[in-house]
């Protein structure tokens, strides 16, 4: 692992890299939270930055589908006009962008593409993961693939209700009650979620040779931005995927 600016870099297979960012980068929205109409600056310098000619990014909407770039269709920071939580490409140049504050970002490489995710409870219940194991797979159908969980709600913090608990009911490690191991039962009106503890599961399920974390909290570890500590003033940071 290595740095960016304040942001942490890992090395993918194949020369690819995956970059999160942190709060001392900016907002990189460019329509929420506090400064965000400097957003498409900011990735602007970011792409200068990496030495790449597009940041690729989508409105999400807590979905699976993931967007495959396989064209150079903007420049620095421009988003494209879909809805998707996902971006894959085997470009090279180009930087698959989500943007998150508390949900997980997800970066997938292999030998010859690169995906980054948007991974919150009610995209990894839909099958986010699995579905960009499925789009990179068909871009690069190498054996390794490595994943890499970044920043997001940990364990430690991330209270929910019983609608998250229903929808991991079968997935035994995702499911804490107030630190402690919950076991099958009836399912708790509220507790703790282990978010990445489920990611793991399912990216090993779904077939990736290895996972990677990036062990921090975006809710108690005030380097990142949290719309659960926050709100409605809280910036994004960003989660990006490049060949190089």
């Amino acid at each position: 692992m290595e740095r960016v600016g304040d942001g942490l870099v890992f090395e993918l297979p194949g020369g690819g890299r995956a970059l999160f960012t942190t709060r001392a980068d900016g907002n990189l929205s460019s329509g929420t939270g506090d400064g965000h109409e400097r957003g498409l600056g900011r990735r602007a310098e970011m792409s200068a930055r990496l030495g790449v000619h597009w940041l690729c990014s989508s409105e999400q909407v807590h979905g699976t589908a993931v967007h495959v770039i396989d064209r150079l269709a903007g420049t620095e920071g421009t988003s494209v006009p879909i809805e998707a939580d996902g971006h894959a490409t085997a470009l090279d140049g180009v930087g698959a962008m989500i943007l998150t504050a508390d949900c997980l970002p997800v970066a997938l490489g292999c030998n010859g593409a690169v995906a980054m995710l948007h991974a919150g409870w009610r995209g990894l219940a839909a099958g986010v993961l699995e579905e960009g194991v499925r789009v990179i797979r068909e871009l690069a159908r190498e054996e390794e693939l490595l994943a890499v969980v970044g920043p997001g709600a940990g364990a430690c913090c991330y209270e929910v209700g019983p609608e998250v608990h229903a929808a991991f009911a079968h997935e035994r490690p995702g499911t804490r009650e107030h630190g402690s191991a919950q076991g099958r039962g009836p399912i708790p009106l509220r507790g703790r979620c282990d978010l990445r503890a489920i990611a793991h599961e399912r990216l090993l399920a779904a077939g990736v040779t290895r996972v990677k974390d990036v062990e921090a909290c975006t809710i108690c570890d005030e380097r990142f931005f949290s719309h659960r500590r926050e709100g409605a003033r809280a910036g994004r940071q960003a989660g990006i995927a490049w060949l190089s």
